[in-house]
């Protein structure tokens, strides 16, 4: 009798956890229906001016894409070359950026298709020969093209807008900071699925 009861407890305990087993997990992200399609991560070369100096700002980025189309991440970049800007004129300003990045992609099974990107964050610039420094708000809208060189490899170029607020340095101003922009960018990853526009794989 008691082997049976045993036997029967047994069951019991087994059938409950198939059941629960048999129950699909909820996930963060499978709540939100975000559908990640791919990883990518890379560098950037953005070239820009500020007054009559050209300049250059290298930098990285990181993030994940979504529906193949929308990209989710964080990048930032660095002044490299000794520019004189503002009324100070000097050749030791410096200046560095980093923040959210959100991008979408039009058509991007597509070889060559185009893309937007709103990069947007905190900053911080510096005047060497006095000491001064401050944190700024950059935001960054821009345009452009994307190449699909291999599966793993997209080559980015593109143009916009550098926009900074909240410059309290007293030889700088908002204006000083803010200016057009080339950039250059070089995107490493992997993207899995189907694209929504195209049945065919071959992004």
């Amino acid at each position: 009798m008691k082997t049976i009861k045993y036997v029967l407890m047994v069951a019991v305990v087994a059938f409950g956890f198939s059941d629960l087993s048999a129950q699909k997990e909820e996930t963060l992200f499978n709540k939100l229906n975000l559908n990640i399609s791919g990883g990518w991560g890379g560098s950037t070369t953005t070239l820009t001016k500020f007054g009559d100096d050209n300049a250059v700002f290298t930098g990285g980025f990181g993030g994940v894409e979504l529906g193949k189309v929308l990209f989710l991440g964080w990048g930032g970049a660095k002044l490299v070359n000794d520019v004189a800007i503002g009324s100070s004129n000097t050749p030791n300003f410096d200046m560095s950026y980093n923040g959210p990045m959100i991008g979408y992609a039009f058509n991007a099974s597509k070889i060559i298709h185009p893309t937007a990107m709103l990069s947007f964050g905190k900053g911080e610039v510096t005047l060497a020969d006095n000491g001064s420094s401050d944190k700024i708000f950059t935001l960054q809208p821009s345009a452009g093209v994307e190449i699909n060189v291999f599966r793993w490899f997209h080559l980015g170029l593109e143009g916009g807008y550098r926009f900074v607020t909240d410059t309290d340095i007293p030889t700088l101003s908002d204006a000083d900071l803010s200016s057009a922009f080339g950039r250059i960018t070089f995107k490493f990853g992997w993207s899995w699925g189907r694209a929504k526009e195209n049945k065919r794989e071959d992004f």
